[in-house]
């Protein structure tokens, strides 16, 4: 957060504080007292109060012979908080876990945050890499379907939003370079009702998604299927997928319209 985007009423020791939580989300081993200072950008002495607190209150762990931290099992306690409270995924869990079973694939739930898209819930079906059935993860909201179906049913504004910082460096060799093809993508899932990505994120995984309406008959949230090559093709999930996504997608939307 820069000093001109700073609210006036900004508590500057919690900001601080929970950025020290945060680089837990992309450093994933524990991290020294001066790994911490040096990438919250804080002197040393402010890392050691922070940490020394955030250990206390259970926060943070540390080990006693490397002096090293990790989160500590009360970070649980503010994702459970989140998750309890949150009745979009109250309402859309029991159709998504319905369709797992039927369909016998996973099913995810994601929502749109500026340029990325966030998921809420995963359904594993198969055997996945343990990174890939967490909550929370995010994603480049331009090249995922799930991203791309929710700009399709948003004010155009969503989409500039979401393309403002330029389309991600390639994490496959499929993965959209082009700003016109993502853009002509969403127009063709105004007209379908769905998005379908080949290899944009993974290699061999192809994507489809849908929207989940609100009651201003605009996205929410989309649900998401991801398959694999070669069991599956384009051709297949657009004739066993897209029926049955597209139906989900009006279920969980009818009962998230009346919250």
């Amino acid at each position: 957060m820069s000093e001109q985007t700073r609210p006036p009423v900004l508590a500057s020791t919690l900001e601080r504080g929970m950025r020290v939580l945060a680089l837990f989300r992309d450093h994933h081993v524990a991290l020294s007292l001066t790994e911490i200072a040096e990438s919250a950008g804080l002197e040393k002495s402010a890392a050691q109060r922070l940490t020394y607190t955030l250990h206390a209150l259970g926060y943070l762990d540390r080990d006693d012979k490397t002096r090293r931290y990790r989160p500590g099992l009360r970070m649980l306690d503010l994702a459970y908080a989140f998750l309890i409270h949150d009745r979009l995924l109250e309402r859309a869990l029991p159709r998504m876990i319905e369709v797992s079973r039927t369909l016998r694939t996973t099913v995810n739930l994601g929502v749109l945050d500026g340029h990325e898209v966030v998921y809420k819930a995963r359904i594993p079906h198969t055997s996945l890499a343990y990174d890939t059935t967490l909550i929370g993860v995010r994603q480049p909201a331009a090249v995922t379907a799930v991203g791309q179906v929710i700009a399709a049913f948003s004010p155009p504004e969503v989409l500039e939003r979401m393309m403002e910082p330029g389309l991600p460096e390639p994490v496959t060799p499929f993965t959209c370079q082009d700003p016109a093809l993502v853009r002509e993508r969403v127009a063709q899932a105004q007209r379908d009702g769905y998005v379908i990505t080949n290899q944009q994120i993974m290699l061999q995984e192809i994507v489809i998604a849908a929207p989940v309406i609100g009651a201003n008959r605009q996205a929410v949230a989309a649900i998401s299927m991801p398959v694999y090559i070669p069991e599956w093709s384009e051709e297949r999930v657009k004739r066993e997928l897209v029926p049955a996504i597209t139906d989900a997608s009006r279920t969980i939307s009818s009962v998230v319209a009346l919250a």
